[in-house]
């Protein structure tokens, strides 16, 4: 392993190898639309102005996406990076920002999703948008934990739920769906929908919550929804009713299967 590696000799280098100076939005374009692209775009670029980044040519990135998706499949999962830029050595910003576009060919996941608690080992912070150095904690802290897949993970802090490595979580109990918030939590483009029509509430999830849940489901732009079979050991109604709620406030949306 130590011998199969790519060595170069740089002047510049993209800063969010250097210093984590990037943010990214994922999502579906069905048929060529996105759900929900003002919601992307709005927190993609709050988190790039907390770097002092600005993006002002929305339209043209958009257009370039769409363009990306058409060459790939009519349902394309989308990853949208930008970064400080390449720039020598140094932390004073001296370069246009970079913008990446990732696409490929949806395809559902068909297995079962079990779920088992985790302890995240490092101080929360506010998750105003999709900071990369984010993501590089959650692989950090996955060193730690005995799970087979990462995605297996509901992310816990001091007895508080978070929710998933890559998606929100709702849980349903007594008669109204919950998810997360605080420091920690994301606010993502399906949750804050769902907020948006009166189907879930925010609020602290205590982890003792999860006795009472009696289902759940992950919330994120790549799967929209993704019911889940167990927390803990515990099974869950995977056919509640109160799904199939979240699921028809969804289903006549532009860019949503």
């Amino acid at each position: 392993m130590a011998n199969d590696v790519h060595i170069q000799c740089v002047d510049h280098l993209d800063r969010g190898v250097s210093y984590a100076e990037s943010c990214f939005e994922t999502f579906r374009i069905i048929n060529g639309f996105i759900f929900a692209w003002d919601y992307h775009w709005h927190r993609l670029q709050q988190g790039l102005q907390s770097f002092g980044i600005m993006l002002t040519n929305q339209q043209q990135v958009l257009q370039q996406c769409l363009s990306a998706a058409s060459h790939t499949s009519n349902d394309c999962l989308l990853r949208l990076t930008v970064s400080g830029g390449d720039a020598p050595w140094g932390l004073k910003r001296q370069a246009t920002p970079n913008i990446y576009i990732q696409a490929q060919a949806f395809q559902a996941k068909t297995t079962k999703i079990h779920l088992q608690s985790v302890e995240y080992p490092y101080p929360l912070t506010p998750k105003t948008a999709k900071f990369s150095s984010d993501y590089a904690l959650i692989l950090r802290a996955s060193q730690g934990w005995a799970l087979a897949d990462v995605n297996t993970a509901l992310v816990c802090k001091d007895g508080i739920i978070l929710g998933g490595v890559t998606a929100n979580i709702a849980l349903f109990i007594d008669k109204q769906w919950v998810t997360p918030e605080g420091d920690g939590v994301l606010p993502g483009t399906i949750r804050h929908f769902l907020m948006q029509q009166d189907l879930i509430q925010a609020q602290t999830c205590p982890a003792n919550l999860l006795a009472q849940t009696q289902a759940a489901v992950f919330l994120n732009s790549g799967s929209f929804i993704q019911v889940i079979h167990t927390i803990n050991g515990k099974p869950l109604d995977t056919s509640h009713p109160a799904i199939a709620s979240l699921q028809h406030a969804l289903q006549h949306e532009k860019g949503v299967r």
